[in-house]
């Protein structure tokens, strides 16, 4: 009896050390409301990397797809404060649309990454897209080459966007819109 008591029990501790967890976590019974869970193969990181493609064709037909009217866009470029607080860029979507196009003014040959894209779902019910990319393009002014990092972060209600915050260094953007001032 003895002797296979042992074997047993390194079988056991086999078995045991071997076989995968199957536990997966629940979001939903989280008290952390910013849990949740994220993927780059749902519906929203589809159309976001579609925006980008078409933005950089020049394309603003995916904006009014995509986007509510009254879009809200945060960015350093419109130095909307008021009271210490950053304000939305003005003009909703059809601004930022125009704004969009407006850099193919300056740029020729805009491309940015597309294979940093993820949507994020929280536990509060909330959806965000993130984008992690590098945006290049030349100066029709300067012809300076540009390489820059950008992020980007897509807040959704539903399957419209309603709110996007994108952060980058705009140094070379308003370098190229000074140099067009002087031709």
């Amino acid at each position: 009896m003895k002797k296979l008591l042992l074997p047993l029990m390194v079988i056991a501790t086999m078995f045991a050390c071997s076989s995968p967890e199957t536990k997966t976590a629940d979001a939903s019974t989280s008290s952390d409301a910013h849990s949740g869970t994220f993927s780059s193969q749902d519906e929203k990181s589809a159309k976001v990397k579609e925006l980008l493609e078409a933005y950089m064709k020049n394309d603003s037909t995916k904006i009014y797809e995509y986007y509510v009217d009254t879009v809200q866009i945060y960015d350093q470029m419109a130095a909307n404060q008021e009271g210490g607080k950053t304000k939305a860029n003005p003009g909703g979507r059809a601004g930022f649309a125009a704004n969009e196009r407006m850099n193919h003014d300056f740029y020729s040959n805009i491309k940015v990454t597309t294979d940093k894209i993820m949507t994020l779902k929280f536990a509060n019910g909330e959806e965000h897209t993130g984008v992690w990319c590098v945006w290049t393009g030349k100066g029709k002014f300067t012809n300076n080459e540009v390489s820059a990092p950008l992020h980007l972060a897509f807040i959704w209600q539903g399957d419209k966007i309603v709110r996007e915050y994108r952060f980058f260094d705009p140094a070379t953007l308003y370098e190229e819109v000074a140099a067009s001032q002087k031709k």
